[in-house]
C-alpha cells in the first residue's frame, strides 16, 4: 500500500481527483443551464399566450411590461431618428434591423424594432401619420465583456445591439431606456417588402442534457480507470531489496 503514496503516485491521485471534480462540476453546470432554459421557455410561452395590453390610454409609463408580453401603442414614427442595429441575420442572410423611435399619443418615446432588412437593401421608410402598432416587449441589451463597442459619436446611426441608454444618448431623444418593442404588426400595414418581422427565439431545450450525461460518463470512465490502475499496482509483487536471499543446502 505504501507504494501508492510515493510522490509520483500522489501526483497521479491529485490529478485524477481534480479532473473528476472538474467534470462533475461541468455536468452540473450543464444541468443548471438546462433548468435556466426551461424556465426561460416557460416564461416566454406564458407571455406570448396572453392577450396584448393596450397602453394607448396610459398617461405615462416607465416600463412597457414583462419581457415578451404583447403591447399595443398608438402614435407615429420619428423617421428622422431612424437607426440600424448591424450584424443581424435571417435564414442565413446577412443584414441589419431597422429601428425607429415611436412617439405615442401620450408623448412617450419608445424604440421599435421594425424587423430585418437584407444587407444590400436600403433602410425602408416607415409609415407616416398616426398608426397603431402591436409588438413584443423586449428589454434593453448590455455589452458583454468581449462585445463590440458602439461608437460614442453623437451623430451615429449604427449600433451593435439594442443598448437603449447608449442609443438615447446618441439620438438625443427622450427614449424609454428600459424596454423597446419588437414589431409584430402595424395598422395601417406597410406596403414595403421589408423589414421582415424578427422571429421568436427557438423554444427548445438544446443539448445541455446530453452534454451533462457526457461529462458524467467521462467522470465514471476516469474513476474506473483510476481504480483499475490502482488495483493492478497493488497486485504487483513487491521487490524488497532488504529481503534475505534463499540458498540451497
Amino acid at each position: 500500500m505504501r507504494r501508492l503514496f510515493a510522490p509520483r503516485w500522489i501526483l497521479v491521485h491529485v490529478s485524477v481527483a481534480l479532473l473528476i471534480l472538474l467534470m462533475v462540476n461541468l455536468g452540473f453546470w450543464q444541468l443548471n443551464r438546462l433548468d435556466a432554459k426551461k424556465t426561460r421557455n416557460e416564461s416566454i410561452n406564458a407571455q406570448i399566450q396572453r392577450p396584448a395590453v393596450d397602453l394607448s390610454p396610459t398617461t405615462a409609463f416607465d416600463a412597457l411590461g414583462p419581457e415578451w408580453s404583447k403591447v399595443v401603442l398608438k402614435g407615429e414614427y420619428s423617421s428622422k431618428d431612424a437607426i440600424t442595429i448591424i450584424n443581424r441575420s435571417l435564414d442565413g442572410a446577412a443584414g441589419y434591423n431597422s429601428a425607429i423611435p415611436f412617439i405615442t399619443t401620450n408623448g412617450q418615446v419608445v424604440l421599435v424594432n421594425r424587423g430585418f432588412v437584407p444587407l444590400a437593401t436600403s433602410n425602408p421608410p416607415a409609415p407616416t401619420g398616426t398608426l397603431q402598432i402591436l409588438g413584443y416587449v423586449r428589454q434593453t441589451q448590455k455589452r458583454s465583456a468581449v462585445g463590440a463597442i458602439d461608437s460614442s459619436s453623437p451623430d451615429s446611426t449604427e449600433f451593435q445591439r439594442f443598448d437603449l441608454p447608449v442609443i438615447a444618448n446618441a439620438t438625443d431623444s427622450k427614449l424609454l431606456t428600459n424596454d423597446y418593442v419588437q414589431l409584430i404588426a402595424e395598422n395601417p400595414a406597410s406596403k414595403e417588402s421589408w423589414p421582415a418581422p424578427v422571429a421568436l427565439p427557438t423554444l427548445d431545450e438544446g443539448s445541455h442534457l446530453s452534454y451533462a450525461f457526457q461529462w458524467f460518463f467521462f467522470t465514471a470512465t476516469a474513476l474506473t480507470g483510476w481504480i483499475y490502475v490502482v488495483r493492478k499496482k497493488l497486485r504487483e509483487p513487491i521487490n524488497d531489496p532488504a529481503a534475505p536471499e534463499q540458498t540451497s543446502a
